[in-house]
């Protein structure tokens, strides 16, 4: 993989402190890294000399990842879970995952394979491009 992607830069991403989830983070990066990086055009992840490209890149892939794994803690038992006592109020984290989720897809949204132009549109559609065309009277073009 061209971008390196780490666990401690997913929980500073998802404000998460503890190690507890440093295993199914992981997991997470070896699982979706590969098919993020799959879906950007090959010409952006080997241009490595464009340092400013290849930060976007990763903060798109990363952003991607965190959004997931943020998913991936709301959908924990008791995550959504709220109680009040003493008029102090304690609920879930307003932070949602399918924003930053969405916020990844965007910024990698110019680099991906389907934003490039169709191989038939960027190519001739003839093979006789330096040929003249004739046509004879008695033939039906259209």
């Amino acid at each position: 993989m061209a971008i390196s992607i780490t666990a401690a830069e997913v929980k500073r991403k998802a404000m998460v402190s503890v190690s507890d989830y440093d295993a199914s983070i992981a997991s997470l990066i070896a699982e979706m890294q590969p098919a993020l990086e799959y879906s950007i055009a090959d010409s952006y992840l080997s241009d490595t000399t464009n340092t400013n490209l290849q930060a976007t890149l990763k903060l798109g892939i990363l952003e991607m990842i965190t959004g997931e794994f943020i998913e991936q803690l709301r959908r924990e038992i008791g995550a959504s879970e709220e109680f009040s006592a003493g008029g102090v109020s304690v609920s879930a984290s307003a932070l949602r995952g399918v924003d930053i989720i969405q916020q990844g897809a965007t910024r990698l949204a110019p680099y991906l394979k389907t934003s490039l132009p169709a191989e038939s549109d960027a190519m001739p559609s003839s093979t006789t491009a330096d040929r003249e065309t004739v046509f004879s009277r008695t033939e039906e073009v259209w």
